[in-house]
């Protein structure tokens, strides 16, 4: 294919996943890993509890005291001191019980915990008129994870109750792979910042924020280059102030007009241009290609929602591929959209349900490009792929934010 032919948005995706390829492995500390991907797999480095513990607030007694206890002959234990998280304890006598808090250690020569909601206390003595089970709330060592077991594979995504897990099995560091840093750029001579008074035939430049938004979204750095004018040196200039970052993104300047400049400026820099148009509405104008350092580079549509679903479906699958992540995967639904021969729609759609009963993605929005108030109404994009009729669930959709 050259880079002239218009690919599917199925051949799009696949040369983005072959063009990028993931950044390096790092080791850095669990508590700054949330939102990164292992690189490995990632084991426990100690049992946990790494000692026996209280499930409950109650009261530490050894079961076999309680065996005999009944209505018409309760067994009486004598209360000792108490005994708290993080303190040390004395083992248990028998015939006796200790007061004990939820995540302190059972004392040696307890086997049971009884909640304090059942307990009955008479002259500093528990008073119990049926027997207590042996292990009773009491969690023993390693009952969540022994040292050495695998807990997360390869190319996992690490959630902040990842880390909380990961951190209580003793992980203090852990190999990730690096997360990209993207650079973002908005072209156009017709550009105003947000807070510029709006001069006769200017718009004010709404695509920038968006997209620095939805990289910040999935969890990455976005350096915002600013609005380069549609001037060859202009744009020549925001690409050498992009030259740290690991990915570009531009918006606006990818069309056929006269001053869509952008494929211009990269070819005479030496990029390998892939692919430029995609069968695919909006957002037909999409560019991808290879500066000549290698690192990749997306020109986005000026069209504020063009924009945006490029962003959502082709920059975010190469972000994934370089943090390490598998390819996102849609879910079949039906829906009320009408298919255009040869080309793939994405809609913005809500859900909702069919008379039948079934989940439903409802197309009913203002599709239009340039309209964003449908995005206040929409919860999902449905990917529509060329022939599928209406209610097909080859039909693909995908939450309107995307995740890494």
């Amino acid at each position: 294919m050259t880079p002239t032919q218009r690919p599917s948005v199925e051949r799009a995706l696949a040369l983005i996943w072959q063009a990028a390829a993931p950044l390096g492995v790092e080791t850095i500390s669990c508590s700054h890993a949330a939102g990164r991907t292992t690189a490995q797999g990632i084991q426990a480095m100690r049992d946990t509890p790494t000692f026996r513990a209280s499930a409950m607030d109650g009261f530490a007694l050894c079961s076999g005291d309680t065996t005999a206890a009944s209505h018409k002959a309760p067994v009486r234990l004598r209360l000792l001191s108490p005994v708290f998280a993080g303190m040390p304890v004395q083992p248990l006598a028998r015939g006796a019980a200790i007061p004990i808090s939820t995540g302190a250690p059972v004392p040696e020569g307890a086997d049971a915990v009884l909640v304090r909601e059942a307990a009955e206390i008479r002259a500093g003595e528990l008073v119990l008129d049926r027997p207590v089970l042996q292990d009773r709330n009491v969690r023993q060592i390693g009952e969540d994870a022994r040292a050495g077991d695998m807990i997360l594979p390869p190319g996992a995504w690490l959630s902040p109750a990842m880390i909380g897990a990961l951190t209580a099995y003793g992980v203090a560091r852990l190999p990730v792979w690096r997360s990209p840093g993207v650079a973002v750029i908005s072209t156009g001579s017709e550009l105003m910042g947000s807070g510029a008074v709006l001069e006769r035939a200017a718009f004010v430049d709404s695509n920038g924020p968006m997209i620095r938004s939805a990289v910040g979204q999935l969890g990455l750095g976005a350096d915002f280059i600013g609005i380069a004018r549609d001037e060859r040196h202009a744009l020549d200039a925001a690409l050498d102030a992009a030259s740290a970052s690991d990915l570009v993104v531009s918006t606006g300047g990818v069309s056929a007009g006269d001053l869509d400049l952008v494929r211009e400026r990269l070819e005479a820099r030496g990029a390998e241009i892939i692919f430029h148009g995609v069968r695919m509405r909006p957002g037909k104008p999409l560019l991808f290609a290879r500066l000549a350092d290698g690192r990749l580079y997306f020109g986005l549509p000026g069209t504020p929602v063009a924009a945006l679903v490029t962003f959502r479906f082709f920059v975010t699958h190469a972000i994934r591929r370089l943090a390490g992540l598998p390819a996102e995967q849609g879910e079949p639904i039906r829906h009320n959209g009408v298919a255009r021969e040869g080309t793939t729609l994405f809609l913005r759609a809500r859900r909702g349900t069919s008379p039948q009963g079934h989940p439903l993605a409802d197309t009913q929005l203002d599709q239009r490009p340039h309209i964003l108030r449908s995005i206040f109404e929409a919860d999902l994009w449905l990917r529509l792929h060329d022939g599928d009729g209406e209610g097909d669930e080859s039909s693909l959709a995908y939450p309107f934010t995307a995740r890494l």
